[in-house]
């Protein structure tokens, strides 16, 4: 088995690194390090020892908020135990930042980076979007700007914290192995339901070592750097799960395999190498006489003598003469993972530190320094108060203020706010946090004359913006160019948003300030990868606004507790702040009469890390592959079970054997995280705010809910938890636990306890050959395809059930889709080859992944009720009841760009949506708002018809034909032998009963190629 793991392990690494890394872009400045490198950071030091590390540095940084970083005064560092650098090297006082002297004497007192331009030397802001640029630099400057990179933490912070260090390296936050894992399954490209694929580098020029059997990392050894044409290169390596004493590396016991732990984690392959696992038709093999576009090098003859005519049923167009994994013949989903952002960039990369929502840095301070991302204090407690545009308040007078891309303070902490986990965690594969707060991806239509530039756009003209300039932004449809297409795809992948007014990232990172004239929902005050969040709101089942009282298994019923569409104060109640402070007790922190459906906990003020501790947010130092298996809090360890009360130990997968006691965490000020204490006579649970010194709350405990004659004994409450499985009128006490209906043991606490739940039901990757960027992981590579990421269905109504993991034991808990992609491809010649088509899992079943789902949308008074589950008395929930077993309601059908309809002689494809994003229906509202000419068009010169006819100009006004380019609207007619009975679309066949015809299969793969005929 060892030797299979370094075969595997050295096969996937030869993969990613045999393509070299671009050979354009800035060339790297040789530098000498010789004078500015520092040992490692010693553990102990006496103060005048540390002292001397900093006297050159405090001459130009005369002061900081914490000078080691470190609150505890106990710690003692220099600053060139952390950064490196040239102490010895004094400004004189009263230097001018202006002086060149100053200049001067900066740079022989830094560590200089190779890539000066790219790091926009000497702002020390974070550079925008820099991804694989810490893979390119030189570990002397990754210490300086940032000593606790993975790359280098272990010289830097080691001494002290080497155990989290090679935890945090393991944890999925860093290797991201849930996307890379989760979409090489569900996609085909690897087999392993176990994910084996990971992202993990090593220290410059030492990376190779991993495969050394010797130690955690291999036996590593000193070794020199020269830059190369790319820089110094941090390789890919792959990561090994630590090894029971006299075991091999990636050995696991049985304990570990139970409790979903992985072996090993390689590189993704690059995919300019792996063979498709796409079935459609392109990639199949083709015909001899048509030649791929993809350059056949080396091979003579490759149209072959033998063969020249076609055998029938071999496609029209293919993407290499030799077999797969050669010429296009490849797996473009890994290229969507190397190149569009999904889920990236992880923690061994900077955040993008371009917009509200992306601003941080990499490694430990990715999250224990705070950036400032969000002015909702839900979102991010104390730390609101300095805004969301990245912009620093540290006490050290070299960092300018109003620059973005500086942490708030040079300071590390524990009281870490939720706005800095939404760095990452705001999106589908990467649990999709964003429910917590209560709000979901915006479906382009809620508010969209706000959003959308054209004639009907609400949006009054801004302040010191001209009539002309007005009209030409707000009031017109926008027809972006190519480099206008680029610019928005580089910060945000939906293509959509090149199109919208938040293309701009002016107007995006204001969206949440225009809140106060929306009609249909509010937008949140961060906006990660370039995105809009809606809130959700308490609704009926017919749609309808609800108060606090409201009852969400009505349908337009509880007409007392409905709100008003044109209620003024809906959202927001006249005089309240635009972001309320959360309060201990449930109710004020809702801004308007509409219930808000964020979590409980996020309205009383609860940020992430006031549940998920330290091992939570470093990992146990073994690698999972889902985010069930990593945690280790678990809802019973603070509120406890319906016949005990909570141990305080946590109990969770990832827990240690006799869990963390809870009792013993102390916050920054000292004080205990949870205590027992004595209220009103009554023995209560207290958790104080890690992050908030003047908020605590009381903890309700479950058997306090179901002990009548507590003043907390709630019976719907009692009777959901401790009802007969065979007999509904029966409940309580005297119901054994082997007898109830919703066992602990078979049904996740939240299953219930949610108010909803979000469901992504189809993104579509449309890939471009003519598109050439940089990939974003792994080596750096510059080369041609990228494909934007578009949503297509994100619903907050939909609720299902299925059953957990084995690692869970298969208990009830809540369903959703999180991966269902749609791929279309235009090659080279602006040729559509696949359009439109789900891929295939490893398992050779449908792409469309449904996962167990943790919404962390709990709620008091909102949560699921019986006829959510059950079939009602009145048996009018049948439809609730097929969505719930996941047999399917049409929420999530997709039409795609054209309509299938059988007629008496024959079939047609009808074009009913725009190919381009958002695909939006002919005549539809959003048609009507984001693409209002063609709406116009469609409706007043076509008659709202599905026509041909052709649109567009030849060339605009600057000569272009980028901007609105000519395209022929055409359905497509096709002869049969019979009346088309039955027609059922199934990827790229149309299957037909064509009466006394028979059956018969359409091939349509090329139905929208210009490049083959009807």
């Amino acid at each position: 088995m060892r030797g299979l793991y370094i075969g595997l392990v050295a096969a996937a690494v030869a993969l990613v690194t045999a393509v070299a890394p671009a050979s354009e872009g800035e060339a790297p400045v040789h530098r000498d390090y010789s004078r500015v490198t520092a040992p490692a950071a010693p553990r102990n030091q006496t103060q005048q020892v540390a002292d001397a590390k900093s006297a050159g540095c405090l001459t130009c940084h005369t002061a900081s908020d914490e000078w080691t970083m470190h609150a505890p005064k106990s710690v003692v560092l220099g600053c060139t135990d952390c950064h490196g650098g040239d102490t010895k090297v004094l400004a004189p006082p009263g230097l001018a930042k202006t002086d060149p002297a100053y200049a001067k004497l900066r740079d022989d007192a830094h560590v200089l980076p190779m890539f000066p331009e790219a790091w926009h030397f000497p702002s020390s802001a974070n550079p925008k979007r820099s991804y694989t640029l810490l893979n390119r630099e030189t570990p002397e400057f990754v210490r300086f700007v940032n000593p606790s990179d993975y790359r280098v933490a272990r010289e830097s912070c080691g001494a002290c914290h080497l155990p989290v260090i090679e935890a945090a390296e393991r944890s999925m936050m860093a290797t991201g192995v849930m996307l890379l894992g989760g979409a090489a399954y569900n996609n085909g490209i690897a087999p392993y339901k176990n994910y084996v694929f990971g992202e993990t580098y090593g220290r410059a020029a030492q990376s190779k070592s991993i495969l050394s059997a010797e130690g955690e990392h291999g036996a590593l050894k000193p070794e020199t750097h020269e830059a190369g044409e790319h820089g110094v290169f941090s390789e890919p390596t792959a990561i090994f799960n630590p090894a029971p004493p006299g075991k091999a590396f990636g050995t696991l016991t049985d304990a570990q395999k139970a409790r979903g732990v992985l072996p090993f984690l390689v590189p993704l392959p690059a995919w300019q190498v792996i063979p498709p696992g796409d079935i459609f038709r392109v990639f199949e093999r083709g015909g001899r006489n048509i030649s791929p576009i993809f350059p056949e090098i080396g091979l003579p003859n490759s149209l072959g003598a033998i063969q020249r005519l076609e055998e029938p049923g071999r496609p029209d167009i293919h993407q290499s003469n030799r077999g797969p994994g050669t010429g296009l013949r490849i797996a473009v989903p890994v290229i969507n993972i190397h190149k569009t952002r999904l889920n990236d960039p992880f923690t061994w990369f900077m955040g993008t530190n371009d917009q509200p929502g992306d601003y941080r840095t990499s490694g430990c301070a990715s999250c224990h320094v705070v950036y400032a991302n969000d002015r909702d204090p839900v979102h991010s407690s104390v730390w609101s108060q300095f805004g969301r545009d990245g912009e620093t308040a540290t006490a050290d007078p070299t960092i300018p203020r109003a620059e973005s891309g500086h942490p708030i303070k040079h300071a590390f902490t524990r009281a870490i706010p939720s706005s800095q986990c939404m760095n990452c965690h705001m999106h589908q594969p990467n649990m999709f946090i964003n429910s917590y707060y209560g709000y979901t991806m915006w479906d382009y239509e809620s508010d969209a004359p706000r959003m959308w530039p054209g004639p009907d756009n609400q949006t009054p003209r801004p302040e010191g913006i001209s009539d002309a300039d007005y009209q030409r932004i707000y009031k017109q449809q926008h027809y972006p160019t190519a480099a206008e297409v680029r610019t928005a795809n580089e910060r945000n992948p939906e293509a959509a948003a090149a199109r919208g007014l938040w293309a701009d990232v002016d107007f995006m990172r204001t969206v949440a300030d225009r809140n106060f004239a929306n009609k249909d929902t509010q937008f949140a005050d961060y906006h990660g990868h370039g995105w809009n969040f809606r809130a959700i709101y308490k609704r009926d089942r017919d749609g309808n606004l609800l108060d606090a009282k409201g009852n969400m298994a009505t349908a337009s019923t509880d007409t007392a507790h409905i709100i008003a569409n044109d209620d003024p104060e809906k959202f927001t109640k006249a005089g309240g702040p635009q972001f309320p402070e959360p309060a201990a007790t449930p109710g004020p922190g809702q801004p308007g009469k509409a219930v808000h459906m964020m979590s409980i906990h996020a309205e009383i003020g609860m940020q992430c890390a006031d549940c998920h501790f330290a091992q939570d947010g470093h990992g146990n130092g073994s690698i999972h592959g889902e985010v069930a298996n990593a945690v280790e809090i678990g809802c019973k360890d603070c509120h406890g079970s319906a016949d005990a009360y909570p141990t305080l130990r946590t109990s969770n997968l990832a827990a240690r054997p006799e869990g963390w006691d809870l009792t013993v965490i102390r916050n920054p000020d000292g004080r205990p995280r949870f205590e027992w204490v004595v209220q009103d006579g009554r023995r209560v649970l207290l958790q104080r705010s890690v992050s908030n010194p003047k908020l605590e709350w009381r903890i309700h405990l479950t058997k306090d809910s179901v002990t009548r004659g507590h003043p907390d004994f709630n019976e719907k409450a009692a009777r959901a938890k401790l009802i007969s499985k065979t007999d509904y009128t029966s409940f309580g006490p005297g119901v054994a636990v082997g007898d109830r209906a919703h066992q602990d043991s078979n049904m996740a606490c939240y299953t219930c306890h949610l108010s909803w739940t979000t469901s992504c039901g189809g993104c579509h990757l449309p890939i471009e050959a003519n598109w050439k960027t940089e990939s974003h992981k792994f080596e750096e590579q510059e080369t041609r395809n990228f494909a934007t990421y578009n949503p297509q269905v994100a619903r907050d109504d939909m609720f299902q059930l299925g059953r957990h993991q084995t690692s869970k034991g298969a208990i009830v808990a809540p369903i959703r889709s999180s991966s269902a992609l749609i791929l279309t491809s235009t090659n080279i010649n602006r040729e559509r080859i696949y359009i439109q088509q789900p891929p295939i899992s490893a398992s050779g079943f449908s792409s469309q992944a449904f996962a167990p789902h943790y919404p962390h949308t709990e709620r008091r008074e909102e949560t699921k009720t019986c006829s959510d589950c059950h079939v009602s008395k009145a048996n009018d929930n049948n439809a609730i009841m097929a969505q719930l077993m996941l047999n399917g309601t049409n929420f999530i059908n997709f039409v795609g760009m054209n309509a299938y309809v059988g007629l008496d002689g024959g079939i047609e494809a009808v074009r009913v949506t725009e190919f381009g994003e958002p695909q939006a229906v002919f005549g539809s509202y959003l048609h009507k708002y984001a693409y209002p000419d063609f709406w116009r068009q469609h409706v007043e010169k076509n008659g709202r018809e599905l026509i041909n006819w052709i649109r567009g100009k030849i060339f605009d006004k600057h000569v272009s034909g980028e901007t609105n380019p000519t395209e022929d609207i055409r359905n497509v007619y096709q002869g049969a032998s019979g009346a088309a009975r039955c027609i059922q679309h199934r990827g790229e066949y149309l299957f037909v009963a064509e009466g006394k015809g028979g059956f018969r299969a359409y091939d349509i793969a090329n139905i929208g190629n210009k490049g083959v005929s009807e």
